[in-house]
């Protein structure tokens, strides 16, 4: 008897771990941000002096005709190799904006083109 009840337990535990982890990995897919010392949900909707403020200068700003940022770049890794035709695998965070505010964040492998 003892062995039967042994087992519920360890039914009932798994059943209520299920649901538990299911929620955990939802709430960290929600708040997990695109890199560690990015947090998107921070970014999104801002400025560029905001972001500039609590991240430090871009490493390269991209600019529409008007003047207007249109892309501001974070180099978080960089692996630019010295010959051209090399693997590079530099990692780059970059924020796109629209009218002045931040509405999409893209983590960037490699070179353009590459």
């Amino acid at each position: 008897m003892k062995k039967s009840k042994t087992k519920k337990t360890i039914w009932l535990l798994s059943a209520c771990a299920v649901p538990v982890l299911a929620l955990a990995v939802g709430f960290w897919a929600y708040c997990h941000p695109t890199h560690w010392r990015f947090n998107d949900r921070a970014i999104l909707g801002h400025e560029e002096e905001e972001i500039v403020a609590r991240y430090g200068a871009f490493a390269s700003v991209h600019r529409s005709e008007t003047g207007e940022i249109a892309c501001g770049t974070y180099i978080i890794r960089d692996n630019t190799p010295e010959l051209v035709m090399s693997y590079d695998d530099s990692l780059w965070y970059e924020i796109y904006f629209e009218d002045g505010v931040a509405v999409r964040v893209r983590l960037q492998k490699g070179r353009y083109g590459g």
